[in-house]
């Protein structure tokens, strides 16, 4: 029927939506009568939506809590018909969800989405925000350059209001992790669109964001509350900035010196200047926090500006203020919640998975003996603590200074002898066997046994 059918529109499509209403306000107990009748539906949407979009702002806010109802991705599936027409209606709901982001104009979609999120979905748990936020992902990765320049400032404040559910202390952990990380791949499909004259100045926007002073979203908050809630915020950032780097890679490392104050912040914060936090006064121990969420992603954002460097950004400044506050993390052995032995293995994990490789590429970043010299040298200090994991730990760094830079670290080899002479006599084996390793590692590269060196 094509533009014939516009007539008769206002008539037939709020009978298509009442009737969608009303499966998908039982949709937990509908029948499969019940749920052929929303399958037709959703089609007939579909159709709509694919082939009249001028003509449907009046009717998308109601549409959107159809779509986006949490009955739909969370009712069991049944079995025979019924399992089969629910994952039919499943299907069809993101299809059509789908259909709206790319073919309703920007100009109606966006502020009915921004609208919806304020009225409904940011009040509702994650199975309504995790899908709605991907919803408007999807639209914008389709908006056109005019379209961006028009509702690119709306669109970033949307994903800041998205992030700071993160903040709501009445929310599971569970459901936060969720949230977080469907507004993170939301965003970035946005970020990906944008232009560097544009992409600047939200980068610095959304750096102000992430180090303001902000309360929790619920009242009262004593200082434990304000803590977390700022470190929701530097969490979300960095972990954007280390996905940023994933997809924008040597063209975001200059970006970095506007972080590099932050990262150094936060780095001191969980940093532990003596040889152990046994060794700390009493005071600075119950200060000093276990490594978290936020530790890991400034981490691994020290590793990815260095792995994706091209601009020589690591260079002797830079490299200054950043190298003892990484190498003072290794003494910090903290863990919330679990035992001794749990503790120790998290500890041994997250050096092997997130500091060493850090500290390994910061090191080739910086491609200079001089300063190999001064990030070796705070190593190999922690290798004389009085904790042997940290003992272990050191040498766990020594490695991936190998693994990066292979024969060019051999320059620091007569510096790296002593403490490797006395952490092979250490009275603890796992130490012990942690050194044997290390001097393999060392020998492989050297191309002769180290052993008339280590007497």
């Amino acid at each position: 029927l094509g533009s014939r059918l516009i007539p008769s529109l206002p008539q037939y499509l709020p009978q298509v939506l009442k009737h969608l209403h009303g499966v998908v306000g039982r949709y937990a107990e509908a029948s499969a009568d019940d749920l052929t009748l929303m399958v037709a539906a959703l089609s007939a949407m579909l159709a709509i939506v694919e082939n009249m979009s001028a003509f449907l702002a009046p009717t998308l806010a109601p549409l959107f809590s159809c779509l986006l109802n949490p009955a739909i991705r969370s009712a069991p599936k049944g079995d025979g018909d019924v399992a089969a027409l629910r994952e039919q209606a499943s299907s069809l709901t993101d299809d059509v969800l789908a259909a709206v982001a790319k073919c309703i104009p920007p100009r109606q979609l966006l502020p009915a989405q921004f609208a919806f999120y304020q009225k409904e979905a940011s009040r509702q748990g994650a199975a309504v925000i995790v899908p709605f936020v991907a919803f408007v992902g999807r639209t914008a990765s389709s908006l056109q350059r005019n379209q961006l320049l028009q509702f690119y400032k709306p669109l970033f404040k949307f994903f800041l209001a998205a992030f700071d559910i993160a903040r709501n202390p009445l929310l599971p952990l569970s459901e936060v992790e969720v949230i977080e990380q469907a507004t993170l791949d939301a965003f970035m499909r946005f970020v990906v669109k944008l232009n560097e004259n544009l992409f600047k100045p939200l980068f610095l926007s959304f750096l102000e964001w992430a180090t303001a002073d902000v309360a929790p979203l619920s009242e009262p908050a004593d200082e434990a509350q304000l803590q977390s809630a700022t470190e929701t915020r530097l969490r979300v950032f960095y972990r954007a900035l280390n996905s940023l780097f994933d997809k924008l890679k040597s063209i975001l490392t200059p970006y970095y010196a506007h972080v590099l104050d932050t990262t150094v912040e936060v780095l001191n914060r969980f940093g532990v200047a003596r040889a152990s936090i046994e060794l700390q006064e009493e005071a600075d121990r119950k200060v000093i926090p276990a490594p978290s969420a936020l530790w890991h992603a400034v981490v691994e954002s020290i590793y990815q500006s260095a792995l994706h460097d091209t601009t020589d950004f690591w260079k002797e400044d830079t490299f200054k203020r950043v190298f003892r506050p990484l190498a003072n993390q290794l003494p910090n052995t903290k863990a919330v919640g679990v035992s001794a032995e749990q503790a120790h293995a998290l500890y041994t994990e997250r050096v092997r998975k997130c500091l060493a490789p850090a500290a390994g590429q910061l090191a080739a970043a910086a491609g200079n003996d001089a300063l190999w010299k001064m990030i070796n040298q705070e190593v190999m200090l922690k290798s004389r603590s009085d904790v042997p994991a940290v003992r272990v730990a050191s040498l766990i760094v020594l490695q991936a200074f190998y693994e990066k830079l292979g024969e060019e670290f051999l320059i620091l080899l007569p510096e790296t002898i002593p403490y490797l002479a006395e952490l092979l006599e250490d009275d603890n084996g796992l130490v012990e066997r942690a050194t044997q390793e290390t001097v393999k590692v060392i020998e492989s590269h050297l191309g002769e046994s180290l052993q008339s060196y280590l007497r």
